[in-house]
């Protein structure tokens, strides 16, 4: 059995694995053997309500993964912070428990003896009666909140969706769409193989670091770990690819930093300083003038977003990058806090660090007409990702019954 953990909100820069948000998610394992539905929802019913009786109900693996301390810990926080379950009900391919003000998306598989070997807990949505009213408590997110809904590529609703906000690993959609354009017009394909420098090594999120230098990535596959687990080594590889002016062009900036340039400068305040009042020319010799430095360690870049030193995307740019991208099946691997099951293509990739979060989205209905979902948030605080992310995943369920 393998067994995984991640966080849903995807905190690109500080790495995928190995924790339970406590209201985040807990992800176990592979499916099974299926049990009726009936079955599920009241072991599902069980965990939420009395998880500190709930030991029987998991799988000896399941457990040895995760001690029933995390997972008694992170239940009673969801259930402190939204209320009791008021109802279970099959959704999207899953289930959700619905409480006196939220909804709690919820994928669940028993073994053969009906005990869990997966459980997701999603994170929680408010339940807004509107897409309206959905929009109205993001636009409250304290700090800078911008956002763009798209529907075949026109503007439906839209707060400053052209103004130019951090969004942290998001901007990687633009190295895709380059790379996408470049093997269409017959400079590489897919199967093409890169191999790894030490000049690529970046730090998480992604595992690409940890291999021997030398080793051979297809492009696919360098664009699937970008893509999927927000690979930043796996991206490097690609800029280092395609060159820098593709890129930039894509995302319509002037310069373009790769992740490791990017943790190099975090970890010199002054040299960050120096490179955030740069114009075009001054900041690409800060870049040559740092291309010999060491990679600093993890604990050194962890703390708030230096102004001037991110990748700066307008929520309108990313909504066009992700539609032209959004058949790729590098996005089958992993749909973030969209509801797959609700729509026929997903398309999505975020991004964040301190102070930023970015969270897009494009997305295609059976009838085939598509819609993009772009939220930005920038703050000089740590800004609540477990109830923007809830949002936004209304927003697209909401999308998915909207009949217009």
């Amino acid at each position: 059995m393998v067994i995984r953990l991640r966080d849903i909100t995807k905190k690109h820069f500080t790495g995928m694995a190995g924790c339970i948000a406590l209201a985040g998610s807990i992800l176990m394992a592979n499916i099974t053997q299926a049990v009726s539905g009936d079955t599920e929802i009241l072991v599902i019913e069980r965990v939420y309500e009395t998880p500190s009786a709930a030991a029987p109900l998991f799988s000896e693996q399941f457990l040895q993964a995760v001690p029933i301390g995390q997972i008694v810990g992170a239940v009673d926080a969801l259930r402190a912070s939204y209320g009791s379950a008021q109802a279970i009900r099959e959704a999207g391919g899953g289930y959700e428990i619905e409480t006196p003000t939220h909804r709690i998306p919820v994928q669940i598989s028993l073994d053969a003896e009906g005990r869990i070997v997966e459980l997701l807990l999603k994170p929680a949505e408010r339940l807004t009666v509107s897409i309206e009213d959905t929009l109205k408590l993001l636009a409250e997110t304290p700090g800078e909140t911008s956002y763009a809904i798209m529907r075949d590529g026109d503007l439906v609703y839209g707060q400053e969706p052209g103004k130019r906000l951090a969004v942290g690993s998001a901007f990687k959609l633009g190295v895709l769409s380059a790379l996408a354009d470049d093997i269409e017009a017959g400079g590489h394909q897919w199967d093409d193989v890169l191999k790894l420098k030490p000049e690529d090594k970046s730090l998480p999120s992604g595992r690409l670091q940890n291999f021997p230098t030398g080793s051979p990535f297809t492009l696919h596959t360098l664009a699937a770990a970008m893509i999927a687990e927000s690979d930043n080594t796996a991206t490097d590889m690609l800029i280092r690819l395609l060159g820098r002016g593709p890129i930039a062009e894509k995302l319509q900036a002037e310069t373009l930093l790769t992740t490791r340039e990017f943790f190099v400068l975090k970890a010199d305040p002054d040299l960050a300083g120096r490179y955030a009042e740069a114009d075009a020319d001054q900041r690409a010799a800060i870049i040559s003038e740092i291309a010999g430095r060491e990679l600093p360690p993890a604990a050194q870049v962890i703390g708030q977003h230096d102004e001037g030193v991110e990748w700066y995307v307008s929520n309108a740019t990313l909504c066009e990058l992700a539609g032209a991208v959004r058949s790729l099946d590098v996005f089958a691997i992993e749909s973030g806090p969209v509801d797959a099951g609700r729509w026929r293509e997903v398309a999505y990739k975020g991004g964040s660090e301190t102070g930023v979060l970015n969270l897009t989205a494009a997305v295609t209905k059976e009838d085939e007409h598509s819609w993009c979902v772009s939220v930005t948030v920038n703050a000089a605080d740590m800004i609540d990702t477990a109830e923007v992310t809830g949002l936004f995943s209304r927003l697209t369920d909401q999308l998915a019954t909207d009949r217009r």
